[in-house]
């Protein structure tokens, strides 16, 4: 799995486990997430995150059993359908990509904004909505509000 002489390797990994690694992998393909066939196998889906701020950073999907490789012995895989552990959150560079990206989650087969912050976020000057995938990991989407959105209604 070593990447290729061309790509530069992302420099942050973050693991999730998912039950069907095809379905999850086109999920996070159809919003914009990079596939990283060297750090791919039929366990693990690598993909680079959207955006270039956040292209260093890599989603690794893991098969259950895969991940469990990775946990302490003894521990649990937790079902983030009924326990929140993380929320991941990617920043964007506007409101129309926040509320695109939403759109995309939930036309992939996720859901929208399982859970909504008062006015967006907007009291803490920014916009953020949120979506969940098919294993019920969180992410929201956010993007820092200019001036004259935080005075507008």
């Amino acid at each position: 799995m070593a990447p290729t002489k061309d790509a530069k390797p992302p420099s942050f990994f973050v693991s999730l486990p998912v039950e069907s690694l095809d379905s999850s992998t086109d999920f996070y393909k159809s919003l914009n997430f990079t596939p990283l066939p060297d750090f791919s196998d039929d366990n693990t889906a690598a993909l680079r995150f959207p955006y270039s701020a956040n292209s260093n950073i890599c989603l690794m999907l893991h098969a259950p059993s895969r991940f469990q490789e990775f946990v302490r012995k003894g521990s649990e895989i937790a079902q983030p359908k009924k326990t929140t552990g993380a929320i991941f959150t990617l920043g964007v560079g506007s409101r129309e990509t926040v509320d695109g990206l939403l759109d995309k989650a939930q036309k992939a087969g996720g859901k929208k904004d399982p859970f909504k912050m008062k006015g967006y976020g907007k009291p803490l000057g920014i916009y953020t909505r949120s979506f969940e995938d098919f294993d019920g990991h969180i992410w929201e989407a956010t993007t820092m509000l200019d001036e004259k959105e935080k005075v507008e209604a």
